[in-house]
């Protein structure tokens, strides 16, 4: 037994001349290091914030937390700020489709087009509503198609729904045409973009009274050409089934912003694609700048629902309904 203890023991280091000089010259270096550092060196510099859109995102320069106030690369003073728990699933740029179910608020505010809307168009009865926001820029956007030569011929026939109303489409449409037929041009209830008061259905009315399928051709081809610079996209087109889970529909325009509409449209992006692309850009790394008719904006994506937000000027928030929040505010 005294055998195996001893040759567990460890042998006494023995320190050699050569062995104190080293240690020495370590001291004095550590030392010498130690007073430059105390005698003024300048602090590391500030995570950069800002750049161009594009590309991976910039690495902080530094693992330690933003403070609770920054001011952004392009000198907007922003506030780190925690949102109400519904942030995620509110504003303009929410994805909502067969696999993302829309979270339906107690209160929603909409508005009846009839009501609203100008002589550019007409609608199908005074049941159809639309959220405020999208209203405002359904009237501007019909307005400019009449002020181009577009003739008074749109009718909007669908606006928000129900979750009930949406279950009624989805069994109508698979009792008349098969469940399959159903899957690709019905959305699921609560997977309807329609719940949002985001959405229009449009059709042609002719002077006959006569009713055609809309279909984003002729004169109507400058509505779907157009409709980014009145913060509209054609939210379902050819190609992009996979994605959207719904089959190409030129009738269907989704109201997403200006800004946005525009970047959707410059990259020629569904929605889905455009959420990822969105998160490239974190309030850390680089930011996402838009140009558009109604300005330039800065853009940057928050995950959770706390986020920098500008101490002051125009910007606006928005969930994406999956884990995270977008903020765009404008710079000039």
């Amino acid at each position: 037994m005294r055998r195996n203890t001893r040759y567990r023991r460890r042998r006494r280091a023995r320190l050699r001349p050569a062995h104190v000089v080293l240690l020495l010259a370590a001291v004095i270096l550590c030392v010498f290091g130690s007073s430059r550092l105390a005698g003024g060196r300048e602090p590391p510099p500030a995570v950069k914030v800002d750049g161009e859109p594009g590309g991976e995102p910039a690495e902080p320069s530094s693992q330690e937390p933003l403070p609770a106030n920054v001011v952004t690369a392009s000198g907007i003073a922003c506030t780190r700020t925690t949102l109400a728990d519904d942030a995620l699933y509110t504003g303009d740029l929410i994805l909502v489709n067969n696999m993302v179910f829309y979270h339906f608020p107690e209160d929603q505010e909409l508005e009846c087009i009839f009501d609203k809307k100008t002589s550019s168009y007409y609608v199908r009865d005074r049941e159809v509503f639309l959220a405020p926001v999208a209203m405002e820029a359904l009237n501007e956007m019909l307005d400019a198609f009449m002020n181009q030569g577009g003739s008074k011929s749109i009718n909007v026939v669908a606006g928000f729904r129900t979750e009930e109303f949406q279950q009624h489409l989805f069994d109508q449409s698979a009792e008349r045409n098969g469940l399959s037929h159903a899957e690709k041009y019905v959305a699921k209830p609560g997977g309807s973009e329609h719940h949002t008061g985001l959405v229009v259905d449009l059709s042609v009315l002719r002077s006959d009274g006569s009713s055609a399928d809309y279909d984003g051709t002729g004169e109507y081809a400058w509505i779907n050409s157009n409709c980014h610079d009145y913060g509209y996209i054609v939210r379902y087109e050819t190609g992009k089934e996979s994605l959207t889970g719904i089959w190409d529909e030129p009738w269907h325009f989704r109201y997403v912003g200006i800004p946005h509409a525009t970047e959707i449209a410059r990259l020629d992006m569904c929605l889905e694609e455009y959420m990822d692309y969105l998160r490239q850009f974190p309030f850390e790394g680089k930011h996402l700048t838009i140009e558009c008719v109604s300005g330039t904006y800065e853009v940057w994506y928050s995950s959770g629902t706390t986020a920098y937000l500008p101490d002051s000027g125009e910007y606006e928030v928005s969930g994406n309904n999956v884990d995270g929040v977008i903020v765009t505010c404008k710079i000039k």
